[in-house]
Order: C-alpha cells, then structure tokens, then sequence
C-alpha cells in the first residue's frame, strides 16, 4: 500500500449525533511507488527493460529502461511527467551487420493525466510526447521511429494502473484492529463507504488523490486511550495511573521501540547509504531519550498522551528519512515494499489523528501489520523486547565492543559480595603505586611521576586497562581509599579516552577536549562511582531513570547495543561503553551548524555533553531558552568542565553525598 496519507490535513466535519460525519483522508500516492509499480507490471525483461516491439531479426527492435514519475512544469495542476529511455534500431541484418539501419537511444518524455477509474484503479491518461537526446536535448525522429515508440510505449502506459483497493483493505483491516468493540459496526459500514473524489493534484512528491469515508451516527466523542478523563477525583491535583495501567502504558512504549527497532533493522540492512543509516540511528536515539522522559514522567489523567505524542512524531522523522532516501534512489528492489510500508503507517496516524470521531487507537496489532507489509516473509514476532545484546544493531551501526576485565560478570538474582570486599580491596589497593593522570594533571608531582612510571611499565592498551580495572573491581569509595580510588578512577577513564580517539572518528584538534569531557561527564553522571553499598552489600550504581555506572549508560536508550549486565558489574566495559556515546554524540555535534565565529572548544562539549544527556536532537539545547531543570544539568556539567579544564581534583566523597540533587551536584 504505497499510499502516503496528508496526516496533518484529514478533514473532518463536526460531529453531530443526529448526522452522519464526513472523513475527507488526502493520499499522497509516491511517484517512488507508481515507477516501481510500473517497473514490476512493464519492465519485465533482462536488464530491467521493458522490451516494447521486436522485428524479424535483431536489427529491429524497440526497448525502454529507467522509468522515472515526476510532477510536470506544464499542462495544468494535474498533469505528471514520465521520462525513459528508449533504444531504437530499424535494420536489415546482413551477417553480423544491420544494414541501412537508423538506430536511436535518447529519453522519451511522456505527459500524462491522472484519473480514478471503476475500482479504485488510478490510471493515466498520456497524450503529449517529447524526444531528447542523452543530454536532455530536444531531438527529432520522424517517420516509422517516432511511429513506433508512439504507438507502442503510449498504450502500454495508458493499459498500466496502480491499483488503490489495497490500500484500502489494508487500511481497514488497521482500523478493524484499532477500534472499540461498541464502535466496530459503525466503523467497518464508514470503511465500506470510502470512495475517491475526482479531484487529482499532482504534487512535487506524489499524485494526491482524496478519499472520502462516511461515519454514520456519530456518538459522542471517546476518551483517547491512555488519557482515563480530565475530572479531579476529590483531590488537588489530576489523578495518577493505577498500577495496572502504569504497566499497559510502559508496555505500549516497550512495544512501540521494539517495532521501531525491528523496521530500522529491515531499513538499514536493506540500503547501505551511511547518511541513510545516520538519520535512522539518530531517529531510534532521539525517540529513547523521549521514552526514557515518558517513562520516568507517566501521563496524569488530564494531560495528553505521551505515546501518540512520540509515536508521531517519530514516525514523521522516519517517513521523512525513507522519502529522501527514496527520492535520491537507495532503496532498490526493496523500493515497492518499504514505501508501502511508510504509506500505511501514514494512514494508520491519519486516522489516530482522527480518535475524536472514528475512536481510533494505536494497537499492538497494527504495528504487527505494518511490520508485515514491510517484510513479509520476516519471522517471529517484531515487538517482541528484551535487553539482550542485538548483533545485528550493533553491526549496522557500526558500534565497537567496549574493552572488558578479566572477571565474570554476576547475574542480578546472584547475592552481591558484602562489605569485606571493599576491605580487602582497599588493603590491597594501600599497597600499590601511585598512578599516572594523563592529559591534565590534578596530582601532586611526585604522584604523577610515579603513576608516569607505571604507564612506561605497561607495553599495550588493553593490559593496562585491565590492571587497573582490577583494582577497582567492585570497590565501593571510602574516606580509607579516596584518595588511591582517585587515582585509579582518573587513569581508567584517561585511558579510555585514549583507546577511543584511536579507534574514533574524533577529529584530532579536539582530542584535548574529548578527554576533558570524559572526566567531566564521569563526574557529572556517578561521581566517578561504578559501586555503592547497598543493603544486600555492594551493588552498582543506578539511578531511578536506568542509569549505570561510571557513566550512567542508560539501559532503555542502549538497549541492545550494550550487555547491560555488563554495564553493571564491570567498570571497565562501562568506562569503554560511555567513552564510544560520548565520541558519537561529539560527532553529532561536531555537524552542527556553527555558532561561534570562531570554534570555542569548551562549546563543542557542552554540546556533546547536552546530546549524551538528552539525545542527538538535544546537543544545542545549551544555548536557547531552557526549562530550569535542563538550564541547572547544563551549567553543572560546564562547572565540572572549567574545574577539570582548570585542573582541580574532584572531591568524590563530597559529590556522592549530593549525588541526584542537580542543585547541588
């Protein structure tokens, strides 16, 4: 169902009980769709060519490739343009020759005007036809050549029609999953009425055809799902979810990220263009961070609903992704399908625009659909969540293994070790050197020349991060070991950062700052803490959003991309895990357009900074006029970034006793 649907212009009358309510759904039939659709019925034979007229022998013939659907410049508001090539030959083969042979290879331009015809079937209708040569030149070719493509191509143009009633039954079977059961016969008899109007536009992007669906007996108006009604129950303030719906709601955001990650695998699997597979990377990440915000801040019963919100919204970056991407011509064989897929989608958030009248919602068995017209022959189920590792995810987008320790990684359900584990780990720790803070050096010399003698001790990367790593296996910071928990804090995320501009894209001239964001994130995020006691004894650290440790990786935004036991129990793949996010979402904000006349580094990571704490969308939230919660994260991580830029210690133990209060953190 190549369909896109107008979502923002459904018209629809005021509902009255006593009449029947109009629903006026503007479509928007890609011209991405109509070729291939052309391509599939026409373009038939080897080479993807649309062998149109064969002679007696090979010297005679008559063939077109390349279809290409665009809105034409003349000819009125509905006229649309078809260029394709063509290849003539007119000759009499003589051995290996065509003697007295005309041959012509140029581009035929075809005007034609679209009309619905019985069934739901849009045609064309062509008239005018327009020869050029490869250089788009206007050419001449008379007699029996022209005669030839005129009355071969243009009745097969005129034969071909897309056919809408797909469409259509796809669209109602969406809206018989997406119903009340009191609302179903009403419904399906509005389904049944849908008819064409006669009016056709062609546009830049499609031929925009309007359907029109008849809902008899309007009632009043349901209550949109997720919102339980706007009236105070005998308190101050607007009621809260009941548990039962706190977790249908969590659930609805767990199945639409699982959709959204199934449809972005089918995508980028399917079309190897990195600015393609960039934008739905940064559509999966930003749409995260909004479920993130949702789950952490349910909807009360009067306020709107937070999943049609990102629901749409999304989907509107994602339609708008595949459109460019189809338009620049990346989708390949894969083309019909996954603008088909796009168009019912945009009729399925049509008609939920239209809940008010129709008592739409967004349904698990939608998305199920939409996942199948997608791809079809896909097996299991596209909404199925969970936090395992996605090698498939990590692989399109190209995200690296963090470096990982030696030790084994316990399962939540395993008891953490109790507190005699800080103990020994700490005596141990009282009989090691000190150790190298690189870059910015916040130790006193002597520290520093004994940590730079351990760094000149240790031939590679890896070893010496697991040493490390090692020492801070399940350590939970003390006023006993502050101060060597310090310095082995600082070397672990010093060489992270190192191993990760070796393996980044970083540019070079902001190395320097790279590593100062990765201290100061690191205190922003945990205090430079992975463990905490807690009352079972050490455990990591976590906040109330899914936070994890040194560098508080969400689990819901990572989901899939990070062995979230992983993340917990060993500082040093959490360490790796937020030095990669950092360097991407620098990246990120590295594209920006610029602000400053001239580059200010410190402004580079405070937008990098913003985008690891709010999503790509979010790197230059920083310099507009921000809510007072994001304004006091933003100017507490540029303060931890002046102090570390200016060389001054972090005091972990001070930080943790105000850790969560941004305030004061």
């Amino acid at each position: 169902m190549a369909v896109a649907v107008a979502a923002s212009a459904i018209f629809l009358a005021r509902p009255d009980p006593a009449r029947a309510t109009q629903v006026r759904i503007p479509l928007t039939i890609d011209y991405t769709a109509i070729r291939e659709a052309l391509k599939r019925k026409l373009y038939t034979a080897p080479g993807g060519r649309a062998q149109l007229w064969n002679g007696t022998d090979d010297c005679q013939f008559l063939y077109a490739e390349n279809p290409d659907f665009s809105r034409a410049t003349a000819g009125g508001p509905a006229t649309v343009k078809l260029e394709t090539a063509n290849h003539l030959g007119l000759g009499v083969s003589m051995g290996s020759q065509c003697l007295n042979a005309i041959q012509w290879s140029g581009i035929v331009e075809a005007l034609g005007v679209p009309y619905i015809a019985p069934g739901l079937q849009l045609k064309f209708h062509f008239a005018d036809l327009n020869l050029y040569d490869s250089a788009h030149q206007k050419t001449q070719l008379v007699g029996q050549g022209f005669d030839l493509i005129k009355n071969y191509l243009i009745p097969q143009l005129d034969d071909f029609s897309y056919d809408l009633k797909p469409a259509v039954q796809q669209l109602g079977a969406m809206v018989a999953d997406s119903i009340p059961p009191d609302a179903a016969g009403r419904i399906h008899a509005a389904i049944a009425s849908l008819a064409a109007e006669p009016g056709i536009v062609a546009l830049d992007d499609g031929i925009r055809v309007t359907l029109v669906m008849t809902i008899p007996d309007t009632p009043t108006p349901p209550a949109i799902p997720g919102a339980r009604g706007g009236a105070d129950r005998g308190g101050g303030g607007a009621p809260s979810l009941t548990p039962a719906e706190l977790k249908a709601f969590q659930n609805t955001l767990d199945q639409w990220d699982a959709f959204l990650v199934f449809s972005i695998k089918q995508l980028g699997d399917a079309v190897g263009d990195q600015q393609f597979r960039d934008q739905l990377l940064q559509i999966l990440l930003d749409s995260r961070y909004r479920l993130v915000q949702a789950l952490n801040n349910p909807p009360a019963a009067a306020e709107p609903d937070p999943v049609r919100v990102l629901f749409l919204d999304e989907w509107r970056q994602l339609h708008a992704a595949v459109r460019a991407a189809a338009r620049r011509g990346m989708l390949g064989a894969h083309a019909l399908e996954f603008m088909s897929f796009i168009s019912a989608g945009d009729a399925l958030f049509a008609l939920d625009q239209a809940a008010p009248a129709l008592g739409m919602r967004i349904s698990a068995a939608d998305l199920r659909r939409l996942a199948h017209i997608m791809a079809p022959g896909a097996t299991g189920d596209p909404l199925q969540f969970n936090y395992r590792e996605d090698r498939d995810l990590k692989k399109l987008f190209a995200v690296p293994e963090p470096p990982a320790s030696h030790h084994p990684i316990e399962e939540e359900d395993v008891p953490p070790s109790g507190p005699g584990a800080s103990r020994r780990a700490s005596r141990q720790i009282a009989r090691l050197a000190p150790l190298l803070l690189r870059m910015l050096s916040v130790l006193s010399p002597r520290e520093a020349a004994a940590a730079q003698k351990e760094k000149d001790d240790a031939p590679a990367m890896l070893p010496r991060l697991q040493k490390v790593a090692d020492r801070l296996y399940r350590l939970v910071v003390t006023e006993d070991n502050a101060q060597t928990y310090r310095r082995d804090m600082d070397l672990l995320l010093d060489l992270s950062a190192e191993r990760q501009l070796g393996e980044s894209a970083v540019d070079a001239d902001d190395a320097t700052t790279y590593v100062m964001l990765v201290r100061s994130a690191a205190w922003q995020e945990s205090c430079w803490r992975q463990f905490v006691m807690a009352a079972a004894g050490i455990r990591w650290l976590e906040s109330a959003t899914g936070d994890i440790g040194v560098m508080q990786v969400n689990k819901h935004v990572w989901r899939g991309f990070y062995d979230i036991d992983r993340l917990k129990w060993d500082v040093l793949y959490n360490a790796g895990a937020g030095c990669e996010i950092l360097a991407r979402m620098m990246r990120y904000a590295s594209a920006q357009p610029k602000f400053d006349p001239v580059p200010v580094a410190g402004h580079l990571a405070r937008s990098a900074y913003a985008a690891y704490n709010g999503g790509p969308g979010a790197c230059n939230r920083w310099r507009r006029r921000e809510p007072p919660a994001l304004k006091q994260i933003d100017s507490s991580f540029w303060d931890k970034y002046r102090a570390v830029q200016d060389g001054t210690p972090i005091d972990i133990l001070s930080c943790a006793r105000t850790w969560g209060h941004p305030s004061a953190n």
